[in-house]
């Protein structure tokens, strides 16, 4: 596998996880569910599953 290859495989999977993670978030925020993220320190808190949706979504755009 060629350099470019590998570099256009990593960039699939981290799609994949960034769409994955988004659909769980929806699920989530849906049931009125929270989720376990990382604070700016990479400390675990809980927040609300919609809340988390557009914290993902600001880092994204």
């Amino acid at each position: 596998m060629s350099e470019k290859e590998r570099i256009i495989f990593g960039n699939k999977i981290i799609s994949n996880i960034l769409k994955a993670q988004r659909e769980l978030y929806q699920r989530k925020a849906k049931l009125g569910e929270t989720v376990v993220i990382a604070d700016a320190e990479g400390r675990p808190i809980t927040v609300p599953a919609e809340e988390a949706l557009k914290l993902l979504e600001e880092s994204q755009s």
